[in-house]
């Protein structure tokens, strides 16, 4: 093997800097916002950096794409030219739409934007090869790009990795400080600015010739066949027998089969691709009969799929994830009917439809975010007019306590509405503002619990089911700690079950935890030396009883304390997460996060202080 030399190198890189100088552009203004967002790490977000972080990532795709479009079709130099001035004039736009106070904004603005982005890179799969007859020059092209995304990966984080340790070489052997930003930073910088050069730099010059080309890398079959077919096969193994069971059982399916199936459904997908230009050779005609089967056996099995995310959209209403699974599911339901019944299997439709649908669902009433932002607000007036908590058009408090149930989809939704949308939706229903600040419209939206409370609802979110009879449960977070009559506050540590360190040393103080975690002595040196040993396991028993079977979120910390007291020393432990598992009847300790705070039986007037 010949390698290049630098002059070749630097040859390589100029030509294509020449020829992609608009996507390399904004790779590098993407590369520096994000550079700069992680020197500010800790800090609020620079909103400038944010969005042109969020045009960058859009018009990385869009940029290639144009430029692979305009020398694919033969565009004159002012049509190319034009077409990179939109590939940056778009994405800079659509930042520019974005709410002032990005940093603090809701989700659905960043899960818009990876939706663009998916969309925008199926198109750089698809829009060059739309022409008539293009299927073999289409694969040809997306294997190339395949591998080399492959390619530029592995080397620039083989590259970062050589890198990061040189970096902490200096910093133990030449006792200089490298600040932690600085290996995010260099991160950035070469998949940012390396990978994306090295990637384009492998892009085939005269795209139009691809349609000849005939090569199928070997290792490529290897791949397909001895790493994504056994996949889709122990999925389908997997489903199969998950289907007897619910049959027997005569029961719902889990709403976590769905993943699976989607995962079944992508990896057969993914093996139909990569094999599409050599199924017809005489010793890979199994290809043929197992794609066959394969989209024999997704249909009943999208039923099965159906039925799990109807399921949890009766119980639950409609969310962006649920409203994507929707559209998937009849997405999957489509292409497996075309590629079941029609004669010609032209592959491009695949990332096409993708591409459309990307876009499609990502804005406009129909959209993800408007159709799951109403599903979520009409739950809501529902159950406030079940409670009878609306009058006049206003939520109001209700004149009785609650049942938990409704406290607990009220919780939830209002959780939702915070993380994903804001408030905008409900402000109508209520007279107070739900902004932190009444007269900045630009403000952040106040917190889920302190809307709850205008309408005399105290915030409580749903048990949630762990798999294998685990549950974990967690203390509410805007909670603090009640330090009042204690000395000293202890640093927080977290006990595993199998973990070997059970014995924590303290300045003035150690941990001793058992081994089953279920026994936690606190010893004292000076000035009030003694020892407590702290039985936890009636403690964790009557939490388990108190919240059955499932785990819980948003606990009160103070229901989440355990106290002693000896001859002069007294504690009060905080235990803001615990993970428990019941088998056969026992109560096991998995995980255990604790903090203690400790005084003395006849305190000082001393206020508490955190100790190292």
């Amino acid at each position: 093997m010949k390698f290049p030399s630098m002059q070749q190198i630097t040859r390589s890189s100029l030509t294509t800097l020449q020829r992609f100088p608009a996507t390399l552009a904004a790779a590098a203004a993407g590369t520096l916002a994000g550079i700069t967002l992680a020197q500010d790490i800790g800090t609020s977000p620079d909103t400038f950096a944010l969005r042109v972080l969020f045009a960058a990532l859009l018009a990385v795709p869009l940029t290639l794409v144009f430029r692979l479009v305009a020398e694919k079709r033969e565009i004159g130099r002012g049509g190319g030219l034009l077409l990179q001035v939109m590939g940056l004039v778009l994405p800079v736009l659509y930042a520019w739409t974005l709410p002032g106070n990005l940093s603090n904004a809701p989700e659905m603005h960043a899960i818009r934007l990876a939706m663009l982005v998916t969309g925008a890179m199926l198109l750089v799969s698809v829009l060059p090869w739309t022409g008539k007859g293009e299927g073999n020059g289409f694969w040809q092209y997306n294997k190339t790009l395949f591998l080399r995304l492959l390619t530029a990966g592995l080397f620039a984080h083989v590259l970062y990795a050589g890198l990061a340790i040189a970096l902490a070489a200096i910093e133990n052997l030449f006792e200089l400080e490298v600040p932690g930003q600085r290996y995010a930073q260099l991160w950035m910088l070469l998949v940012g600015v390396f990978m994306p050069w090295f990637f384009l730099a492998g892009i085939p010059q005269r795209l139009s010739e691809l349609h000849e080309a005939t090569d199928y890398p070997k290792g490529l079959k290897i791949f397909a066949q001895y790493v994504v077919f056994p996949l889709v096969v122990i999925y389908l193994v997997i489903l199969i027998a998950y289907s007897g069971k619910i049959i027997i059982e005569w029961s719902w399916p889990n709403g976590w089969v769905s993943r699976l199936i989607l995962g079944f459904a992508g990896a057969g997908l993914f093996f139909m691709l990569l094999m599409h230009p050599i199924r017809e050779q005489l010793e890979n005609r199994w290809v043929r009969t197992a794609l066959q089967w394969f989209n024999i056996a997704l249909l009943p099995l999208l039923v099965l799929y159906f039925l799990a995310v109807l399921r949890r959209l009766s119980d639950y209403g409609l969310t962006e994830g649920r409203y994507l699974a929707i559209v998937l599911g009849i997405w999957l339901l489509l292409i497996t009917l075309y590629l079941l019944l029609s004669r010609v299997k032209n592959i491009r439709l695949i990332p096409a439809s993708m591409c459309a649908l990307a876009f499609l669902v990502s804005f406009g009433p129909w959209g993800a975010f408007s159709v799951s932002e109403q599903s979520q607000i009409m739950r809501f007036l529902h159950i406030l007019d079940q409670q009878h908590m609306l009058k006049d058009g206003h939520a109001v408090q209700a004149d009785a306590e609650l049942p938990a149930e409704a406290t607990q989809e009220i919780s939830a939704i209002l959780q939702y509405l915070h993380n994903v949308h804001g408030f905008a939706g409900i402000q109508q229903y209520f007279t107070a503002s739900l902004r932190e600040d009444d007269a900045d419209e630009g403000a952040n939206w106040k917190d889920a619990t302190d809307v709850a409370a205008l309408i005399g609802v105290e915030f409580a979110l749903a048990p949630r089911a762990e798999p294998g009879g685990r549950r974990s449960y967690e203390a509410r977070f805007s909670d603090a700690m009640q330090v009042d009559g204690y000395r000293w506050v202890l640093p927080e540590y977290t006990f595993h079950r199998r973990g070997n360190l059970h014995s924590i040393r303290l300045t003035g103080f150690e941990y001793r935890m058992s081994e089953k975690l279920d026994t936690l002595t606190v010893l004292a040196e000076a000035p009030v030396a003694d020892t407590l040993v702290i039985p936890l396991q009636e403690f964790f028993t009557a939490l388990s009883e108190e919240y059955h079977t499932v785990s819980a979120l948003e606990i009160p910390l103070e229901r989440m304390t355990a106290t002693a007291e000896g001859s002069r020393l007294r504690v009060k432990l905080y235990m803001p997460w615990i993970r428990l598992q019941r088998n056969e009847g026992s109560l096991k300790i998995e995980n255990l996060r604790l903090r203690a705070v400790c005084g003395e039986v006849s305190p000082q007037e001393i206020p508490p202080q955190e100790m190292p």
